[in-house]
């Protein structure tokens, strides 16, 4: 390898593709920021953005261009170089050299140098030579430790009207509700920790990318959402219409007596079921999460029976209302024994009611039934 005599790297497959990754990372959990980041874990997460990109860049009239804007080590623009048929070109950055070295032995040992522009840049400066409308990006990828708030409004100049923005946090403390001040001030949004912490925390991500794109008079279409233990994940669309965000910025309250939650465009602080003071949340994105129509496309584009699931699943759950429940809560406060998923979505659908799992959750579930409605099935 051309890295420094005080790095070592090896190859690594993943998908269809063989990259260079510092030896460290694959004996160390965590994985090392020295010499260069990489997560074998986050291998899900890079097919869900190849096939998402695919699905998107398939109705484009041409091939398009992808900002890995903050590469590390370039593991998900490597893939996408290699595995993709829609690759225009693809913008590799990171201020780590040492990043830059695996990058570069990557391109080489792929033969996608034709393919890659590389560059060792701080991300706002490197944003800002692509906010001319002719050199725009399609598809820009922000994966920064931490918050993604910083780099926002400069992804949105960068990126050309209906393309798509996949941004993720690893702040999850922040915005699950740990650190409700702290969110307050990064993101405008005071957040709140509930059984559903992870919605809330990327409702509240899409609100600050709303909030922000609406500086320009720009929308936003989410497209889909994932959450894990190590991040939280949105894709969305920027639209050149601002409507597409009017009415879908709102609250979010909590009963902590009855376990009732809702959203409505303004702070509500009486529960309607209970009457007890509600805790809240927001301002937070109280629209859809999921495009149906971009997942059924990426459903066609799927060869992987785990990413098919998950968008199935986010389909079906796309026109439900927001804030999901767990069955093990509804159990335990019953003083029940636990059920499965599936035992909760037949007895609402008997009742007349309508559900569906997400894959937010491995034993959530969404329905338009109520928590008294919920807790009389079991009574």
């Amino acid at each position: 390898m051309s890295t420094d005599s005080n790095t070592s790297g090896k190859l690594f497959s993943e998908g269809k593709t063989q990259f260079y990754v510092p030896t460290n990372s694959l004996e160390q959990s965590p994985p090392p920021r020295t010499p260069a980041f990489f997560n074998t874990m986050a291998k899900l997460k890079r097919d869900l953005l190849i096939t998402i990109f695919d699905s998107y860049a398939s109705q484009c009239d041409d091939k398009i261009t992808f900002s890995d804007t903050l590469s590390g080590v370039g593991a998900t623009g490597i893939r996408l170089a290699n595995e993709s048929n829609y690759i225009k070109k693809i913008y590799f950055n990171d201020t780590n050299v040492n990043a830059i070295n695996y990058i570069n032995d990557s391109l080489k040992h792929n033969n996608l140098n034709s393919l890659a522009e590389v560059s060792t840049n701080e991300a706002n400066k490197f944003l800002s030579n692509f906010t001319d409308r002719e050199n725009r990006f399609d598809f820009i990828d922000l994966d920064p430790f931490g918050s993604p708030i910083q780099y926002i409004d400069s992804a949105i100049r960068a990126l050309k009207i209906n393309g798509i923005l996949s941004l993720t946090a690893t702040d999850g403390a922040v915005l699950c509700g740990v650190y409700p001040k702290v969110c307050l001030r990064k993101y405008g949004s005071l957040s709140l920790n509930t059984e559903y912490f992870n919605e809330t925390a990327l409702r509240i991500m899409l609100f600050s990318l709303a909030s922000i794109s609406s500086h320009y008079e720009l929308g936003i279409k989410p497209i889909f959402c994932h959450t894990d233990k190590h991040y939280i994940q949105v894709y969305v669309q920027i639209t050149d219409s601002i409507s597409d965000t009017e009415g879908k910025l709102g609250f979010l309250r909590h009963c902590p007596e009855c376990n009732h939650r809702d959203v409505s465009e303004f702070p509500i602080l009486s529960c309607n079921l209970c009457s007890s003071n509600c805790k809240l949340a927001g301002p937070i994105w109280i629209g859809n999460i999921f495009d149906k129509s971009l997942l059924n496309i990426s459903i066609d584009n799927s060869t992987d029976s785990n990413l098919t699931k998950l968008f199935e699943i986010a389909i079906s759950e796309s026109s439900m209302p927001p804030l999901y429940y767990v069955t093990d809560n509804i159990s335990q406060n019953l003083k029940i024994s636990s059920f499965p998923v599936e035992t909760i979505l037949s007895k609402l659908n008997e009742n007349n009611f309508i559900s569906s799992r997400t894959v937010l959750h491995s034993t959530g579930f969404r329905t338009n039934a109520n928590v008294n409605e919920i807790n009389k099935i079991f009574i």
